[in-house]
């Protein structure tokens, strides 16, 4: 597994794993997309064969991590996360569905089926699940065999705005990354997000250097970061993943590796739980106590430096001399006047 694609949820009214029975001991059923369009041909078929199966395979015990606490100053004090991995099983069509003669085949030949792995942990008395799979299609048909009604609209938590992300390109960039004495942003390697004029909203895109201009452009021109690849190092771990604003990651597991001595716990999972269960609540909380003074004072410094640079490589680029730009000053000096 060259990459680990995971989306976190929020469960309602449940706050311990213990109460996970009542969504462990559900089934669902579908109607199949293409049984509800030929109904005279599916009035004499038997029920067992117009309906996809949604149901769990396997659920594993009760296990425990250790994980360094949030309000901690280092990463010696530990917070025990409790956490139970289940796997479930998903039917789907084919896309061949009738014979030659146009009847349908028997449900075995139109449908396939497959097995998607999640972790459920509990953190401060609530339950979250990680469904772990990058299609939407596997992630809504999982939330029908959890219940809809169990699963939370909101995850707080979890949710990340921009400027959580513009906060982390200044850390790399002006503070050589350094997060807190343990903790250290190696690298910010690409951003996807949206920036807007008067009449449009524009998404922009890098996957490479954040030393690329288009990369400071997009910031100081006040472009809102929605998600980032990064890659953050302390002393248990250290991981290169995308996350968006939503804590949905993308993690590479060719370039994490897990730190921690006589550690038992699989890579994979140790990788999820350490993100969800520490990592990116962390980062979130670093922030916070800086949000004040980011945004109030070093973030409007740290937009005008790079807008210079941009600035500066396009004039060097584009060989532009200052009598290129008189008319262009000029006009802004008036305007401001």
């Amino acid at each position: 597994m060259s990459k680990i694609y995971s989306n976190i949820f929020l469960l309602n009214n449940i706050n311990c794993l213990t109460s996970l029975n009542k969504v462990f001991s559900r089934q669902h059923s579908e109607l199949l997309p293409h049984v509800k369009k030929d109904e005279k041909q599916v009035a004499s078929m038997d029920e067992s064969e117009k309906y996809f199966n949604y149901s769990w395979k396997e659920i594993g015990e009760l296990e425990e991590i250790k994980v360094p606490k949030i309000n901690g100053n280092d990463n010696f004090t530990a917070e025990i996360i409790l956490y139970q991995k289940a796997i479930a099983n998903l039917e789907y069509t084919k896309k061949r569905k009738k014979d030659s003669n146009g009847k349908f085949l028997p449900k075995a030949e139109r449908v396939n089926d497959l097995d998607v792995e999640s972790l459920f942990f509990e953190k401060e008395n609530k339950v979250y699940v990680l469904i772990i799979t990058s299609n939407d299609y596997n992630i809504s048909r999982f939330k029908k065999l959890i219940g809809e009604q169990n699963i939370s609209q909101t995850n707080p938590e979890y949710s990340l705005n921009p400027d959580t992300f513009n906060w982390l390109f200044y850390v790399y960039t002006e503070r050589n990354g350094t997060l807190n004495d343990v903790t250290k942003l190696e690298n910010i390697s690409g951003f996807v997000g949206n920036v807007s004029d008067d009449a449009n909203v524009f998404t922009g895109a890098s996957y490479q250097t954040t030393e690329l201009i288009a990369t400071k452009a997009f910031i100081s021109n006040g472009g809102e970061l929605k998600k980032i690849t990064l890659r953050v190092r302390d002393t248990d771990i250290d991981i290169t993943c995308m996350v968006n604003e939503n804590s949905s990651v993308v993690i590479n597991c060719n370039l994490s590796s897990k730190l921690r001595i006589m550690e038992s716990t699989d890579n994979v999972t140790f990788l999820l739980l350490y993100l969800y269960g520490y990592l990116i609540l962390k980062l979130k909380q670093l922030y916070i106590n800086e949000s004040d003074s980011f945004i109030k004072e070093e973030n409007p410094k740290f937009s005008k430096k790079i807008g210079i640079d941009v600035i500066k490589s396009i004039v060097e680029k584009n060989n532009i001399l200052l009598k290129d730009l008189e008319s262009f000053l000029l006009e802004d000096s008036l305007e401001q006047a």
